[in-house]
């Protein structure tokens, strides 16, 4: 049986990266750069001033206080029109450029008004120059951003600032999300004898918009194989498709024979895992499928573990799987079985690093336990000490 370990790399391995696209800046947020992008001027493209006060020069300040004649005015905005002399300063606001002759501003706070068009520099420290100087964030020419670079709010700010209204970026997958099952009933109905509300496909959805990507809901199929065909084949034009449910050994378990009416490639269908062992992974052109298992829980943890590190590979991120964290348990736990035991846990940061505190749950099928972790323990069977270090996968993006 695959390990989950295995499994993942059997994932990554099989996932390919988007192609790229040219997008307006503001839709890049979220997605990652498919190229490099180099600075088209200097930044800052000027000598500013980094506070509000008087730019003077240096070598009329050894001894303050002193009273200097302010020859011109600058707000943000507006070039300077006069040269710094001895004896001189400009009144200078946050942003402005630095007049030529004057090689430090002298912040607000350590001045006074002097009067006749006067300022008296109360102190002044030499080392606190207060200038920005040109280009000492980044020249002209030179990568400010390299490829695989995620697009934040701080990167669309710099991306406006080197001249870029446009850029390439990794295109985000179409997902489709299929819930399989006779038992389910809409969210918005009260389930009927033998019946429970469809709740997989809903968290699927959210899952997929928490990871920046829009998800289409296709519906519930129903036990049918008629039904499953015609569902599936539609998520199948999709970049990516997550069925949930129907993927295990039972006589009800329709979506693998249907898989393979289509010509999917099975990867694997199984790990060795708790919860999740009926995880199902393939391929189908260029397209990737996930069969999750139908219990909720199951279904969130093996879209933690593979769903979501492969659309991170999808979209261009250099690290799709980043490694657990390391903590120690705040109570003893056994494993038994032979599997890899992903159990619920919530991560606390602790001055001497983090640690694992179990989760109580009653099964694959405890949302509302679940809601109380926020990361999942990985144990091997075995018994564990209160203060062993364990790894732990968070299950916040």
């Amino acid at each position: 049986m695959t390990t989950p370990d295995e499994a993942l790399a059997i994932v990554l391995e099989n996932t390919p990266r988007l192609e790229a696209v040219e997008v307006p800046l503001v839709e890049a947020v979220g997605a990652r750069l498919a190229e490099p992008v180099a600075s088209d001027i200097d930044l800052p493209p000027f000598d500013k001033s980094a506070m509000d006060g008087y730019a003077a020069r240096a070598r009329d300040l050894h001894a303050t206080p002193v009273e200097l004649e302010i020859i011109e005015e600058l707000p943000a905005g507006v070039a300077p029109t006069k040269e710094v002399g001895p004896g001189q300063c400009t009144k200078i606001m946050t942003g402005a450029p630095v007049p030529a002759g004057a090689d430090m501003v002298v912040i607000v706070e350590d001045t006074e008004t002097a009067g006749d068009g006067r300022v008296r520099i109360l102190q002044a420290d030499p080392k606190s120059r207060n200038i920005c100087a040109c280009g000492e964030d980044i020249r002209k020419g030179r990568t400010v951003l390299e490829a695989g670079h995620a697009v934040r709010p701080s990167e669309v700010g710099l991306l406006a600032s080197v001249g870029r209204d446009r850029v390439q970026v990794y295109r985000r997958p179409r997902v489709a999300v299929l819930g399989t099952g006779n038992e389910l009933a809409p969210i918005t109905e009260t389930p009927g004898p033998g019946q429970i509300r469809d709740a997989n496909s809903w968290s699927l959805l959210a899952a997929c918009r928490r990871a920046g990507v829009e998800a289409e809901r296709l519906g519930v199929a129903k036990d049918e194989e008629a039904d499953l065909r015609e569902m599936i084949g539609a998520g199948l034009a999709r970049d990516v498709l997550l069925v949930s449910g129907g993927v295990s050994m039972g006589e009800w378990d329709l979506v693998p024979k249907v898989f393979d009416a289509f010509g999917v490639a099975v990867h694997f269908a199984t790990i060795r895992m708790k919860p999740g062992k009926p995880t199902v992974f393939a391929t189908h052109g260029s397209g990737i499928i996930f069969g999750l298992p139908g219990n909720p829980v199951s279904t969130l943890v093996a879209w933690r573990l593979f769903v979501w590190p492969a659309i991170r590979k999808m979209m261009g991120h250099p690290e799709p799987a980043p490694p657990p964290v390391h903590g120690r348990l705040t109570a003893p736990v056994t494993v038994g079985g032979k599997r890899t035991t992903f159990m619920p846990v919530r991560l606390r940061s602790e001055r001497s690093g983090w640690t694992v505190e179990p989760v109580t749950t009653r099964g694959s099928a405890d949302l509302v336990g679940f809601s109380r972790a926020d990361a999942l323990a990985i144990l091997e069977p075995g018994t564990y000490e209160t203060g062993t270090e364990v790894r732990a996968v968070p299950l916040e993006l």
